[in-house]
């Protein structure tokens, strides 16, 4: 059975990069031992708030974001400004936040983001005549690395 520093450590990596390579069971221990290093530390940071990690057996099912806004980034040199990843209605929405005040940049579904990857990756021309697809595609990145896919209805 593998230790929870160990869990939480590939945890913590997959929270930060995404599903890369090399795999957790793949990477060099030198590697991984950095990583531990932070989730001991973390788990110490816990501790001190009255909560303590344990395993209790099986994985849990795996659990969807509670909100709309599956991720928010300041943009460049904007500081009052941040662009948002959102679910709504069953799609997904890039949103730009500036002084409280939303405007949605796009909106499209995973199909959508699909359809446009392969464009890109076959080198179609209709590509580069698609407005801000580079921030769609980013977008769908993020979607896929927090688990939120299933918030947009899949269509």
């Amino acid at each position: 059975m593998r230790a929870v520093r160990d869990i939480l450590a590939e945890g913590m990596r997959r929270e930060r990069y995404g599903l890369i390579r090399p795999l957790w069971a793949d990477a060099d221990d030198d590697s991984r031992e950095e990583v531990r290093r932070r989730a001991d530390h973390l788990m110490r940071i816990l501790s001190d708030y009255g909560v303590q990690l344990v395993r209790t057996g099986e994985p849990a099912p795996i659990a969807a974001p509670t909100s709309p806004t599956i991720v928010a980034n300041q943009i460049y040199a904007q500081p009052d400004t941040m662009r948002e990843v959102r679910a709504e209605a069953g799609k997904f929405s890039i949103v730009t936040v500036k002084g409280g005040d939303a405007t949605v940049e796009q909106t499209f579904s995973l199909n959508d983001v699909m359809l446009n990857a392969g464009l890109v990756l076959t080198g179609d021309p209709v590509a580069k005549t698609i407005k801000d697809l580079g921030k769609q595609l980013a977008a769908a990145v993020e979607i896929f690395r927090l688990n939120a896919a299933g918030l947009g209805g899949g269509k």
